[in-house]
């Protein structure tokens, strides 16, 4: 009696083939993928400075509507137009950095647009920082950041908590 042996060959792992085919597929994924983050890390020093920036102005914004509403509820009588003259006062300065731009504007009756006063004062203070850019002077913020200060309130009304 004859006994054949039977033998199986069951395929087990990758061949030396997939292998070397695998590497070279993921070495040319890998270097193009090099080659995209290179162009954005060199670029991305641009957002920090722009968050920088931003968040500098946001802060001199905040510190100035503190002044604003501590002259506010001071109960000490201010001068005309009181604590929007304390504003006014920083037009034109820059304060680290930042450019501080102050208008008196009314609104249109018909349209609610604004209209600058040039000489003198109104119940509105249209405030304007603008942070210098980095990259170039040319580029500034897209949207500076913008407040207006109304007149509303007199130094006799209650206090108001911010």
């Amino acid at each position: 009696m004859k006994y054949f042996k039977f033998i199986s060959i069951d395929s087990k792992g990758f061949t030396l083939v997939e292998i070397i085919v695998t590497l070279v597929a993921a070495g040319i994924l890998g270097a193009i993928f090099i080659q995209f983050m290179g162009t954005a890390l060199d670029s991305s020093w641009n957002s920090v400075e722009i968050v920088r920036d931003e968040a500098g102005a946001e802060a001199l914004m905040e510190q100035l509507i503190a002044y604003y509403v501590l002259d506010i509820n001071s109960g000490v009588e201010l001068t005309n137009q009181g604590a929007l003259a304390k504003i006014d006062a920083y037009d034109g300065s820059t304060i680290e950095g930042i450019t501080i731009t102050t208008r008196y504007i009314i609104f249109d009756d018909v349209s609610g647009n604004e209209i600058e006063v040039d000489p003198g004062p109104t119940d509105n203070l249209k405030v304007v920082l603008q942070a210098p850019s980095q990259v170039s002077p040319a580029i500034r913020f897209r949207h500076p950041l913008t407040t207006v200060l109304t007149n509303s309130r007199t130094t006799d009304d209650p206090i108001v908590p911010y």
